[in-house]
């Protein structure tokens, strides 16, 4: 059944997390209790800061990882690859896929070139949205825009080195390829928006295909599922559609007849099922002495 199956995935990767979460924590809380700063603080909260600040850090990897296990439920694990080659370019032979924890793609397209960042850093820059309000004109990073300016960059930068280029989340699903810069956090500051715009459309020139979607996702919507999202990337990137927001991302991945809201209670499920909480709660209590 196709629930359990996603129930599954998310027991195994979480639990993983918890486990490394645990086994760091001591040392981890023992660096807060040199911080001076916090000398006002009674141990608990100390120990509750140390595993927010870890479970930050840590879980957005678990939930990604999470999402490209669903993703192959539904789109199949040839389509969903460790190694994303759609070119069939020749992969290195010390390239192998069970050494990769996440997702690469494989381009023959030279992205340390300076001319082609730079290029790609104009036209993000040369397309920013403009106003506020009713007078607001959104960013021209569309995909038509984006294909028309930089896909025949990938060409006029082609190279006879291979590169490797690892990305959040690729997928095929059946007529486009789908590539995304995945946020565990929600958002991205203003000064980081820049850059992670450029990395994503980098990717795209590195892709070299024209049946080729890019999206800047996050795993919830930090406003409110409803809501219209807030963010420093929409400054960047034509908003909504270059965006999979939240409940919209995992509409895109969840499988056929699993919604956003059943996703959701297996997650909660999943947690409660492998006692998240109380190993939390255990875990800041042997470590303060209580």
């Amino acid at each position: 059944m196709m629930k359990e199956k996603i129930k599954a995935i998310v027991i195994d990767e979480f639990s993983k997390l918890i486990n490394i979460i645990e086994a760091d924590f001591s040392a981890n809380y023992a660096k807060k209790v040199n911080n001076f700063l916090l000398s006002q603080m009674d141990e608990r909260i100390t120990a509750n800061m140390v595993f927010v600040s870890s479970f930050e850090s840590k879980s957005g990897f678990a939930i990604e990882t999470c999402a490209k296990r669903i993703a192959r439920l539904r789109f199949g694990n040839n389509n969903v690859p460790t190694i994303v080659n759609p070119r069939n370019i020749t992969i290195p032979p010390n390239v192998n896929a069970s050494s990769i924890s996440g997702q690469i793609v494989i381009t023959d397209v030279d992205t340390t070139n300076g001319d082609l960042r730079g290029e790609i850093a104009a036209f993000r820059a040369n397309n920013e949205a403009q106003g506020k309000g009713k007078s607001r004109i959104e960013s021209r990073v569309t995909m038509p825009n984006i294909k028309s300016t930089l896909l025949p960059l990938s060409n006029k930068y082609k190279s006879n080195t291979i590169q490797t280029k690892p990305v959040d989340l690729a997928f095929f699903d059946g007529e486009m390829w789908n590539i995304m810069e995945l946020k565990a956090g929600g958002d991205l500051d203003s000064s980081n928006a820049p850059a992670n715009v450029e990395k994503l459309l980098t990717i795209y020139v590195d892709m070299g295909i024209e049946n080729c979607n890019v999206y800047f996702s996050t795993l919830y919507n930090k406003d409110g599922e409803g809501n219209t999202w807030k963010g420093a990337v929409k400054k960047h990137l034509h908003y909504p559609s270059m965006f999979l927001i939240g409940k919209d991302f995992w509409n895109k991945i969840l499988p056929n007849g699993i919604t956003y809201e059943e996703f959701t209670q297996i997650y909660q499920k999943a947690l409660e099922e492998i006692n998240l909480n109380k190993r939390i709660n255990n875990m800041i209590s042997d470590c303060i002495g209580e």
